[in-house]
């Protein structure tokens, strides 16, 4: 005879774990506070992540302090949705200068292991309040539609190779987005950051992005970067300033407290409109190839 004993058994068996569906294993503040939410995780926070696969939430997941990470992995080539819920931390921040509540510590949104971690995806919800980054990446890295604000460091840092794009980052403590050399930066909003709105290294491609009310540079990429059809203003260092050899087309610099342009050498300009930035139009030792718009003049420095 089958024991009724049986179906509690399996009901609470299921209460306390996250099963995967399609191949996805779930993750939720349930199974990380009781159990672990799949192999190679245990009970409370990180939830960690060790196997190759495809991952998404269904809850929001509530850090208590500043120096506990939400997610993290161990391994490459893992795909995180956060399917429209929100990692949320302690910190909220406000003013200008941003100052945030709680001082620094060490908890991270999403974030890996190791930079030989490479091939990370997150996408398709918030991370606020986190007491160091709120997502930090390694290479060939995917972030996006994502939503950060008010961690103590930066919204969103990526490792070479890439890709940042469709996100809002918002108030946080040491600059919106940074993403090293050779990365993809497209789409983005970042406004009213404790540092820069966006900060990439050589070789990126920097365009569509609107980077307002930063507390220094709105965009600053190193050498032999595009940067192309951005809309920069109210910053509170330079609009746009790029490294040598970088080539600016199709933005829109303004009301910037520093220069609209900061070229550094060889850099080439074209087809860029520059108005009512305090320290001036362009500075630097850029190429101005034409069609540039400086306080309403066709004439640029």
């Amino acid at each position: 005879m089958r024991s009724h004993l049986a179906i509690p058994l399996i009901l609470l068996f299921l209460a306390g774990s996250a099963f995967a569906v399609d191949g996805v294993l779930e993750i939720n503040q349930t199974c990380a506070l009781t159990s672990g939410c799949f192999p190679g995780d245990s009970a409370g926070f990180p939830v960690t992540i060790t196997t190759r696969g495809s991952y998404q939430l269904t809850s929001n997941l509530s850090i208590s302090d500043v120096t506990t990470d939400g997610v993290v992995v161990s391994t490459s080539d893992v795909g995180i949705d956060l399917n429209n819920f929100t990692i949320l931390g302690p910190v909220t921040c406000s003013g200008s200068p941003l100052t945030c509540t709680l001082a620094p510590g060490t908890g991270r949104g999403v974030a890996q292991t190791s930079m030989s971690n490479r091939g990370i995806s997150v996408k398709n919800g918030s991370v606020t309040g986190m007491g160091s980054h709120g997502v930090i990446l390694g290479d060939q890295a995917e972030v996006t539609n994502v939503r950060v604000r008010w961690c103590q460091f930066v919204g969103i840092n990526t490792g070479s190779g890439s890709t940042v794009s469709g996100n809002t980052v918002y108030q946080n403590g040491s600059g919106g987005i940074f993403a090293s050399s050779g990365s993809t930066v497209s789409g983005n909003t970042a406004y009213q950051n404790g540092l820069g709105g966006i900060l990439s290294n050589a070789g990126s491609t920097v365009s569509g992005n609107t980077v307002y009310q930063n507390e220094t540079t709105g965009i600053f990429t190193g050498a032999g970067s595009t940067v192309a059809d951005n809309t920069a203003y109210n910053n509170l260092g330079d609009g746009i300033a790029v490294g040598n050899g970088s080539n600016v087309q199709r933005n829109a610099a303004r009301l910037n407290a520093g220069f609209g342009l900061n070229l550094g050498s060889q850099a080439t300009y074209r087809e860029n409109t520059i108005t009512s930035n305090t320290a001036g139009t362009v500075t630097g030792s850029g190429v101005d190839m034409g069609d540039n718009s400086c306080n309403g003049l066709a004439s640029c420095p």
